[in-house]
């Protein structure tokens, strides 16, 4: 037990025992390439078809109108191949086509149909690469067992997949113009907002607005032209006064005069009270009329009294005196209200910086959305002319180069590659089992494996094995028996690819689809 495990075979055992064994060689090598012969008979044909298609560019330049579809053309296939690859779509092409009628006669439930139909659809993005460096073509592919519905398939898939795309991209360019709208509307509403703001604030700040500020300067330097005019006449009017009272005082009649003088006075302050109050009230009112029955009385028979006992150059002296006091208060009057409007308009003057910068706030941020405004309209037309583009199929479109074609030979099982499993397979097969008799083989056959066996004790003398008339015998009834055996499996395989040629027997296992 412990030689057989220290045995060691090298390839030059291996070599002389495939030799030596060579019916164990032979017997499963042919039987695998009967195998592989009969089931190259009897597994199903499948065919494949396939047909190219080209992503042709839109007919009218892009200069003129942009497309809004920018999606990748890899992912627009691999989106449209879900779309198209989808249940409702290849259980009506089921249908429509009669494919698998055999399985759905046996009661093939559809999805188990629609998902192998899916596995043998095969679409790949390739070809050469157009403009910006995209995908300018892919192919469809669909395997099955009869030539011709494996083409009609193959365009049916081509067309849905041409219907889908334009379909995709008129829907993609609505979606766009719809979108834009929605914010071109909303866009207005917040241009509208902020028009309405800026008019409500001019209206709010009237007269204080930048646009108004030469207007209230050129006011302020109006209004202090008019006020010195005023003050230098109210000085004259002052000087002119103040003569007329010494040239009264002159003529002698200084008591006279200085009554005649506080009765004018009196009489003047009356009457600024009514222009004052009639202002304010109707002459209906009862101190207006008592201020003009005081006024009355005042200028009623004393006035002529004091007139009969002064001289007539007096008489002037004083109406004049009476005169320049009315008109000195008139003058203060208007002096005053120019002082009151000139500090109006130099507030508004003061608040125009003020206001500039809180317009020019709302200036800007309205110019900003009506320039969005804008852009955005004319990508609304862009976008516009975009669509009525797709809907009349004059973008980039799908076009099929190459129709697909009904297949004359079919691609599985291939007759090359199964040749060569079963070749391998018979050959590995053999030398296996020649490496396990070998190993179990305990005949020494040469003075190395005896020494070897011995560990290391020198072999002095060898002599050649002499076979029997017993061994030659039982030598030529095993070789006999082996041949035998192959031209069994030879003829059992034949009878087999002939029965099963006649009777059109065909075995649909899971391992055909690799062969």
């Amino acid at each position: 037990m412990t030689e057989q495990t220290e045995k060691q075979i090298g390839l030059q055992d291996i070599l002389e025992g495939m030799i030596r064994r060579k019916f164990l060689v032979l017997i499963p090598l042919v039987f695998f390439i009967m195998l592989g012969a009969w089931l190259y008979f009897v597994l199903p044909r499948y065919y494949e078809a396939t047909t190219l298609i080209i992503v042709q560019p839109q007919e009218i330049p892009s200069s003129y109108v942009e497309s809004t579809v920018s999606i990748p053309i890899e992912e627009r296939v691999r989106t449209l191949s879900q779309e198209v690859m989808s249940r409702s779509h290849l259980e009506k092409i089921i249908l429509e086509m009669n494919l698998y009628s055999n399985a759905r006669r046996k009661g093939t439930p559809m999805d188990i149909l629609v998902e192998n139909m899916r596995k043998h659809i095969k679409v790949e993005i390739g070809g050469a690469r157009g403009a910006r460096n995209q995908v300018s073509s892919f192919s469809i592919t669909f395997r099955g067992r009869d030539p011709q519905k494996v083409a009609d398939v193959t365009n049916k898939i081509a067309s849905l997949f041409i219907d889908s795309n334009l379909r995709l991209r008129a829907r993609e360019a609505t979606e766009t113009t719809h979108f834009l709208e929605n914010q071109l509307a909303n866009l207005k509403k917040l241009l509208e907002i902020q028009e309405q703001k800026i008019k409500d604030y001019k209206n709010k700040y009237m007269g204080e607005l930048p646009e108004q500020l030469q207007t209230n300067l050129s006011m302020i330097t109006s209004l202090q032209t008019r006020l010195e005019s005023l003050q230098s006449s109210l000085s004259d009017a002052m000087d002119r006064k103040l003569l007329i009272q010494q040239q009264l005082g002159q003529e002698g009649g200084v008591a006279p005069a200085a009554t005649f003088t506080q009765r004018q006075q009196r009489i003047s302050e009356l009457r600024a009270r009514l222009e004052n109050m009639k202002t304010r009230y109707t002459p209906e009112h009862p101190e207006i009329k008592m201020l003009e029955e005081q006024i009355k009385k005042l200028e009623s028979t004393p006035e002529k009294k004091e007139e009969a006992m002064l001289s007539p150059h007096v008489v002037e002296l004083k109406n004049q005196l009476a005169a320049a006091t009315i008109e000195i208060k008139s003058l203060q009057k208007d002096i005053n209200n120019i002082k009151s409007k000139i500090k109006y308009y130099q507030k508004r003057v003061e608040n125009t910086p003020k206001r500039e910068q809180e317009l020019a706030g709302l200036t800007r941020d309205y110019d900003i959305t009506q320039r969005n405004y804008q852009s955005l309209l004319d990508r609304v037309f862009e976008a516009k002319m975009a669509e009525n583009l797709e809907r009349r199929q004059q973008g980039e479109q799908f076009r099929v180069v190459d129709l697909a074609l009904p297949p004359q030979s079919p691609v599985s099982p291939d007759m090359r590659r199964l040749a060569f499993i079963s070749i391998i397979l018979g050959i590995l097969s053999g030398t296996g089992m020649v490496l396990l008799l070998e190993y179990m083989d305990t005949t020494v056959r040469s003075v190395t494996q005896l020494e070897q066996w011995t560990r290391g004790l020198p072999c002095i003398t060898a002599i050649p094995f002499a076979p029997t008339a017993f061994d030659l015998r039982r030598r030529k009834l095993r070789s006999i028996l082996y041949i035998g055996i192959i031209i069994a499996i030879v003829a059992l395989g034949t009878w087999g690819i002939v029965y099963s040629s006649m009777h059109h027997i065909v075995i649909d296992v899971p391992i055909s689809r690799f062969l």
